[in-house]
């Protein structure tokens, strides 16, 4: 990952609280991957949840390529 993403991430998330990352450390690989799927699910939703209140005219497929530029950051994916 490019070491100026993983900073402007640093900066977002603030400073680390220790016992946040022993809990982090005491999980097991899949216990994080699981949690990770389940913060990335929730923003999706949000995400879509959001486009279809400010657009109810879109149609399912432009709803989801709305999605995708926002996750992505990339407002030019897709059509």
């Amino acid at each position: 990952m490019d070491e100026r993403l993983v900073e402007q991430l640093r900066q977002r998330l603030g400073p680390l609280h220790p016992q946040q990352v022993i809990a982090w450390q005491q999980m097991s690989p899949a216990r994080r991957l699981e949690l990770a799927f389940q913060a990335y699910q929730l923003a999706l939703d949000a995400v879509r949840m959001t486009e279809r209140r400010r657009h109810p005219e879109l149609t399912p497929d432009e709803l989801a390529w709305r999605v995708v530029r926002r996750m992505q950051g990339n407002p030019r994916l897709g059509r």
